[in-house]
């Protein structure tokens, strides 16, 4: 061991030259890894590559500037200049070898090795994605140029590379061909269980598309195609598989291919996060991108100056654009949409890949390792977590759709039942005509059973736009509602969100409203009502209760103006808003017309609504509805209701409740726990409406109108 050592140093020694080329001594030590680090390159100006003279290489030298490399892989940013490598090639074993030099990335335009012999370079071998893949010296997507050197035998070369743009990789490496055999061989199970996961993909979620004929899907299938077009091209597959002659389609492919990875994953983005229909400004600036993008898309396809220029732009449009997703995402989850964690995880995955590939093109990393393989462990989370996430949207799509079916089911076997009823009527009217009366009875009796039918179809639809029990205590824990419709259907309603106004104030907001009428007309005016109070959260000139009624008094009135006439509607509501800032202990409260009740100890302290109804004509407005702020203390209740339980019909003499006993008895519960005070202010009004007195007599009065309490404890 000791005397082979000792030999390979004075070879080293004795062989090192003094020319300009770099010397490498082929052994143990050299071969199957990249030594770029240990070689100089010479760049030579593209204006001045025909002065180079193959029949006296030394004219390279007098032309072109020499500088060492850094790494073991280096980079040469996006680039058009031509550049070579000359070295002498000593193989230090005792036998002949062919070695495989492995330099540059597979998209490299031009790679061509140039055996030097007595100051004269002849071409032995080309690689690279400029030439039809067949001519390649090793036909394979990589750029692999063969060597062969007997035992002991010492050669000089010349390697040439030139790019059309794109960034030069230089990996250096002389593979011995069993090692590269084998390194093959893992890498294309790699790759094939890298492109199987995009194949499985696009299969999978086109399928879901043609199925549900949800544009999300469609968006999605695209972007992975071409994001998988994207690393098939990168990888040098392109060439080898699509378009092997090497011109115009070869070199433009890929930039083609990455504007579209960037474009589809910005129009998927939009659809997903529905920016269009939530965040007016940033729809602006992502339609802009877009617009980039296709410029950007078109100037890769135009053919010199342009297609170069077009290789920082979109790589810049991409780190743009993937960051710009990021930050999306997360301003739209702080909103209080629903933005899964799987998106952002995924496009922040992304996002990171990009970064260190895009900062590698741009020479900012200088670490071909790792930002070469970034984009594609990136690209490869991000499809994985953004597939996660579409088959939980399917999964969703698929359970609704299995309800709807269930439903209209439901509503097919009722109808059928109907035509049943009625073709037994008319049985009976054709044998037993003396029983007209008795049919028209049943008849009527049926109609009766489908409008009943439709006004509780009505009402779930009317409470499945309420804010449910659980929504309502999860915002406002210490809370009770007592909802009590005169009707199946209600003109009353309640509603709650909790918002950040432009001001950075964090409100828990909500509302009772009481809407003109009950029943089925009231329940049209309250699901307008509703609309409107769920318009006004995202309205930019709404920060107060007040400025909240000002807009929804503008939709009421511009809602019921009737367009044939110029008459109006004559109906409105009347509603009290209130917004509790529990940070700072305070209360704003704006009413039309319904005021709002702060039991304090045994007092009751009340705040009263502006005399004006929503609905009233703007125009015959003196003033707008103003915001009332109170500070709240521990202990505190808030009471805000509709008219309907002061206004009831009852007890011994059959007259209504009135406020100032309503005063008295919220007094009284205020002292009980929050939930018991409902269940106590029910219990007084079935007293007050079905009274029995001392003696047994009963009194039983009809429910004149919807009841609606809301109470609010401050803890």
């Amino acid at each position: 061991m000791r005397s082979t050592f000792f030999t390979i140093i004075t070879l080293i020694l004795v062989l090192t030259p003094t020319r300009a080329q770099d010397f490498v001594v082929l052994y143990d030590n050299t071969v199957n890894r990249s030594i770029a680090n240990e070689f100089h390159i010479y760049q030579v100006d593209e204006n001045r590559t025909d002065e180079i003279d193959l029949n006296n290489f030394t004219s390279l030298f007098e032309i072109s500037t020499k500088r060492r490399l850094q790494q073991s892989v280096d980079n040469i940013d996006f680039t058009t200049q031509t550049y070579w490598f000359v070295f002498e090639a000593f193989n230090a074993y005792n036998v002949g070898k062919e070695f495989i030099i492995e330099i540059a990335r597979p998209i490299t335009n031009t790679v061509e090795l140039y055996e030097v012999r007595n100051n004269k370079a002849k071409l032995v071998g080309k690689s690279g994605d400029g030439i039809d893949y067949s001519e390649k010296t090793i036909v394979s997507n990589r750029s692999l140029l063969p060597i062969y050197l007997y035992g002991k035998e010492k050669k000089t070369y010349a390697i040439k590379l030139v790019s059309d743009g794109e960034t030069i990789s230089l990996p250096f490496v002389f593979w011995e061909q069993d090692v590269l055999s084998k390194q093959h061989q893992t890498r294309s199970f790699l790759i094939g269980l890298f492109y199987g996961i995009f194949l499985f993909v696009i299969v999978i979620y086109s399928t879901f598309y043609f199925l549900l004929k949800d544009n999300s899907f469609l968006l999605y299938t695209v972007y992975v195609l071409f994001s998988g077009l994207l690393q098939f091209g990168l990888d040098g597959y392109i060439h080898e598989y699509i378009f092997t002659s090497g011109n115009y389609f070869t070199q433009h492919s890929i930039l083609f291919v990455a504007s579209g990875t960037v474009l589809f994953v910005l129009l998927y983005t939009k659809n997903y996060l529905k920016i269009s229909q939530n965040f007016n400004k940033i729809n602006v600036v992502i339609n802009v991108l877009i617009v980039l993008v296709v410029i950007a898309g078109i100037l890769s396809l135009i053919p010199g100056p342009t297609y170069v220029m077009a290789y920082p732009i979109i790589n810049g449009l991409s780190f743009i654009s993937i960051l710009m997703i990021v930050l999306v995402a997360l301003y739209a989850r702080r909103k209080g949409l629903t933005v899964s964690l799987l998106f952002i995880i995924g496009i922040s995955t992304l996002i990171l890949g990009a970064i260190f590939f895009i900062l590698g093109n741009f020479g900012v990393i200088n670490a071909p390792k790792l930002t070469q393989n970034s984009l594609k462990l990136g690209t490869l989370i991000e499809i994985l977590c953004l597939s996660i996430l579409m088959a939980f949207k399917y999964r969703s799509l698929q359970q609704e759709k299995e309800q709807a079916q269930a439903e209209l089911l439901v509503e097919l076997k009722g109808k059928n039942e109907l035509m049943q009823n009625m073709n037994a009527q008319l049985e009976i009217q054709v044998k037993e005509r003396t029983k007209e009366i008795e049919q028209a009875k049943i008849e009527i009796e049926n109609k009766n059973q489908d409008i009943i039918s439709s006004i509780k179809y009505a009402e779930r639809i009317q409470r499945s736009i309420l804010p449910s029990d659980e929504k309502f205590k999860s915002l406002l824990p210490a809370s009770f509602i007592l909802y009590q419709p005169r009707d199946i259907v209600s003109g009353d309603f309640y509603w709650i969100e909790q918002l950040r106004t432009n001001t950075n104030r964090n409100l828990i907001v909500y509302a009772t409203a009481d809407c003109t009428g009950h029943g089925v007309p009231g329940a049209f005016v309250s699901i307008l009502g509703y609309t409107f109070l769920k318009l006004s959260k995202s309205e930019e000139s709404v920060n107060t209760p007040g400025e909240a009624l000002d807009f929804i008094n503008r939709g009421f009135n511009e809602t019921f103006i009737q367009q044939y006439d110029g008459t109006r509607i004559k109906d409105g509501m009347d509603v009290a808003l209130c917004a509790i800032d529990y940070e700072e202990k305070k209360l704003f409260f704006s009413g039309a017309k319904n005021p709002v009740y702060i039991v304090r100890g045994n007092e009751i302290i009340v705040l009263k609504g502006d005399s004006t109804p929503i609905g009233f004509p703007v125009e015959e407005m003196e003033n707008t509805f103003v915001t009332h702020t109170i500070d709240l203390m521990p202990n505190d209740t808030i009471y805000t209701f509709s008219d309907g339980f002061a206004d009831q019909f009852g007890g011994p003499k059959g007259k209504k409740f009135m406020y100032k006993q309503f005063k008295e008895v919220l007094i009284r519960v205020s002292n009980l726990p929050i939930d018991d005070q409902r269940e106590e202010l029910l219990s007084i009004f079935n007293n007050w409406i079905k009274y029995v007195d001392e003696n047994g007599s009963k009194f039983e009065y009809d429910q004149i109108d919807d009841v609606l309490i809301i109470g609010v404890k401050i803890e």
